[in-house]
């Protein structure tokens, strides 16, 4: 058995599992927020809207890329090779995964295989899910107090809720 070096640290073998799921769910919260950006435009476009998700994520991605790449040369004095960027890229690329439903979902909508306001709610919908399996997936051991583990999976799925909670007072500001 793995010992841990802190009761927050997880074990080496897991600690890139974490991190993908880690970005996954910055992934899909940002997903979310671009939708709920535009679920109230006028006639949002079903290509366009795909594209604005997935180039969303992609943006997010490299500056998620950067902000980690400042931080290693900054703080340990490192200095950065190609292979750095790529390492960072390859470790974060779960920030666009996480945008893939909602694109396909768009993209599916432009083929007509259902409104775009069909689209939106279910882009909302696999967006919060998604947050849900990541809460299910890292819960822990049944250890944990039942409460406890309900709470935490409730807690990430409110974020999701609250995403669009937010988006829809804004939007009928």
């Amino acid at each position: 058995m793995a010992e841990l070096s802190s009761p927050d640290k997880a074990p080496p073998e897991h600690e890139g599992a974490v991190h993908w799921l880690a970005d996954y769910v910055y992934g899909t919260i940002a997903t979310l927020v671009a939708i709920g950006g535009l679920t109230f435009e006028a006639n949002p476009g079903e290509l366009t809207t795909a594209g604005v998700v997935i180039v969303g994520a992609v943006a997010i991605w490299f500056a998620h890329t950067l902000s980690r790449l400042v931080v290693k040369r900054s703080w340990q004095h490192l200095r950065l090779r190609l292979g750095d960027v790529g390492a960072e890229l390859r470790s974060s690329w779960s920030i666009v995964s996480a945008a893939i439903p909602a694109t396909t979902i768009f993209t599916l909508a432009g083929v007509h295989l259902w409104t775009m306001r069909t689209a939106f709610a279910l882009a909302e919908v696999v967006g919060v899910l998604a947050l849900a399996v990541v809460g299910v997936g890292t819960v822990g051991r049944s250890d944990r107090p039942m409460a406890r583990r309900v709470l935490y999976v409730l807690g990430l799925i409110s974020v999701g809720v609250a995403i669009e909670a937010f988006e829809l007072a804004v939007h009928l500001l």
